[in-house]
């Protein structure tokens, strides 16, 4: 049902009933009472009631970093006003240890915890946080409920189960996959079995805009909110079908989940300087925020954004590690295999658009040759487990590179595979012999999986992994792209109008384009005066941000030459520790660059090209 009114909400409720079944708990159990009903100053009020408890004293967490995100937010930030209470209405003692840490003092005696939670998405805090993990509290319009922003867990306690009771205006509807029981039009029941999986069921408030349908086996629900009615679900779930085939089918006819929700919040206008534009994956659901564009005009963005996050069912839900496996909300550990999580996840969403009949392959090939470009922007000599380990703090500016590089490690491991097998295995089967191994509930130990792959496919796997991932050896990208009948072209010298000599990143996270190291500063750099740390906020007169800094540079690149004059606006910190923005002027100079020229089907491959290709990309 797609774009349906609000008298019909009654009617949804009983469609979806089979879709989200409601599993009864049995005590101790967490009782969250959360009244959208009731905001003020944008903010609503969280009360838990706790199960019993025998310490005197004990820790409240807040999560300080969660599954997918790989960046450091302290969600206890936005919580204020946090009161610990016993079964007399008396309150406790508490301190705040950190954002993310309350103790409470007499614990033997806490009844409920009571706080109000401010949401993410209009924040003037520092250290923005990503949209789709954020939240949102727009009164009787949209809630975008990321469980894990509003409620926590008492320390050594989160394995217990949890009933989250939210009230809510009559008008709106709870989309999720969270097990759920709708109690009467404004109540709504949501259950889970402990911490882990209720952070891992965002839920969105607002108007029913739903469609739901079956495939593969599994029940899906397109949930899809948009401030000025120009996006819809019916048309959005048209471009969802098109992948989830595409998917089906790479994952051999049947999908390894019995339900799936896609939770769609469309922006109007812009937030706190970043395009908002991304999404991030659960076991079962994913949160996506997009502009508010007619479906048409963003199709390949929905195709492509969801074919990668419907991926994650594979892994992490399937395949991961003992740190994600048992993920510690406070103090995480990072595992070394990012080029697995992201960059095999961004290359299967691809690999299967193209090879079940979704994309053809010079368009597949463009995808590709992107991939390379971009990978060049990063550091090509940090071994990807290195970057994996450190990507919250010593690494956060090349994390980027999971989805470029990381996509590469997995087309080539996925051709030195077929190679091996004379076409009979990829990285498509390696995946769901990984799958049948560990599964949702058994994880691997992080040093281990590079041999456990190894022992599933071939003795000359494990070199690979020493060489490109463990180690900086480059790519062997043209050798590998060879063997199934694509031409990667050597390099070409030209002459190129210079940025400066700078290396900088791209923050998804909050638009910005950040210049990390002017240690190569060329003349043209050095006039300018570039520092390291510099916000590039507007670069030859273009407001720059995540989302245009790529063909805003290429403009530049094309339209102007040698001795130009140029202005750029940097944002920086003064010496007292305070933003300001400073204009910059230089003149541009030129330099002799190396390029790929080009990547394009071989038009006359040997039988062997021929076998291979078709083994890879069925083309």
């Amino acid at each position: 049902m797609a774009a349906l009114s609000i008298k019909k909400i009654s009617i949804l409720t009983v469609a979806l009933c089979f879709f989200f079944s409601f599993r009864s708990i049995a005590q101790p159990s967490y009782e969250v009472f959360i009244d959208l009903n009731k905001v003020v100053d944008d903010k609503v009020k969280v009360t838990i009631e706790v199960p019993e408890i025998s310490e005197e004293r004990i820790e409240y967490h807040i999560p300080k970093i969660v599954p997918g995100t790989y960046s450091v937010y302290d969600f206890g930030r936005f919580i204020s006003n946090f009161l610990a209470i016993d079964s007399n209405g008396n309150q406790l003692k508490t301190d705040s240890i950190s954002p993310n840490r309350r103790l409470i003092y007499n614990a033997n005696k806490l009844h409920k915890i009571s706080y109000w939670v401010e949401d993410t998405y209009d924040s003037k805090k520092n250290n923005f946080i990503f949209e789709p993990a954020g939240s949102n509290i727009e009164e009787g319009k949209n809630f975008i409920i990321n469980t894990y922003a509003f409620i926590g867990y008492l320390d050594n306690y989160k394995n217990l189960p949890y009933n989250v009771h939210i009230k809510h205006p009559g008008d709106l509807f709870g989309s999720t996959a969270l097990p759920k029981t709708i109690a009467s039009d404004s109540i709504d029941i949501f259950t889970t079995n402990n911490y882990f999986d209720l952070a891992d069921g965002p839920i969105m408030y607002c108007v029913p805009d739903t469609t739901t349908f079956e495939m593969g086996g599994a029940k899906i629900l397109v949930s899809v909110y948009s401030p000025n009615k120009i996006a819809t679900s019916g048309i959005t779930t048209g471009y969802i079908k098109e992948t989830l085939e595409a998917q089906k089918d790479y994952l051999g006819g049947k999908l390894p989940i019995d339900r799936y929700a896609f939770l769609i919040y469309h922006f109007s206008g812009v937030f706190s300087g970043s395009l908002a534009l991304g999404a991030l994956e659960h076991s079962y659901s994913s949160l996506y925020s997009l502009p508010e564009l007619h479906p048409i005009l963003i199709s390949q963005t929905i195709k492509d954004f969801t074919a990668h996050e419907f991926f994650h069912i594979v892994t992490p839900l399937n395949i991961h590690s003992e740190e994600i496996g048992n993920f510690d909300f406070i103090q995480p550990k990072m595992s070394k295999h990012l080029w697995l999580y992201e960059g095999v996840t961004e290359y299967a969403a691809g690999l299967a658009q193209v090879k079940y009949g979704k994309m053809d392959a010079r368009q597949y090939l463009e995808v590709l040759l992107e991939k390379i470009k971009s990978a060049t922007r990063y550091d090509q000599e940090l071994p990807f487990t290195e970057l994996s380990k450190k990507c919250l703090h010593e690494y956060k500016f090349q994390y980027g590179n999971v989805y470029q590089k990381g996509a590469l490690i997995g087309l080539c491991l996925d051709i030195r595979l077929r190679e091996l097998s004379n076409g009979k295995y990829g990285i498509q089967d390696m995946m769901q012999d990984l799958s049948k191994k560990f599964g949702k509930e058994n994880s691997f130990r992080d040093d281990e999986l590079f041999d456990i792959i190894t022992e599933l496919t071939f003795p000359e796997i494990r070199d690979f992994f020493t060489q490109y991932v463990e180690g900086s050896s480059p790519l062997p990208l043209e050798s590998m792209l060879e063997k199934v009948g694509v031409i990667y072209t050597s390099r070409e010298i030209k002459k190129e109008v210079s940025l400066g000599g700078i290396n900088f990143y791209s923050n998804t996270d909050n638009g910005s384009v950040i210049i990390t190291d002017t240690s190569n500063l060329n003349r043209f750099g050095k006039e300018l005066g570039y520092q390291s740390g510099d916000i590039i906020h507007k670069f030859d007169g273009v407001k720059l941000n995540s989302g245009n800094f790529i063909n805003t540079f290429d403009h530049f690149k094309q339209t102007h030459k040698n001795g130009d004059k140029i202005k750029v606006i940097v944002i920086r910190l003064n010496q007292k520790g305070k933003l300001k923005k400073v204009r910059l002027k230089g003149h541009v100079i030129e330099k002799d660059t190396h390029t790929k020229l080009d990547i394009k089907p071989n038009p006359a491959p040997t039988k062997k090209q021929k076998t291979m290709r078709k083994s890879w990309i069925n083309k």
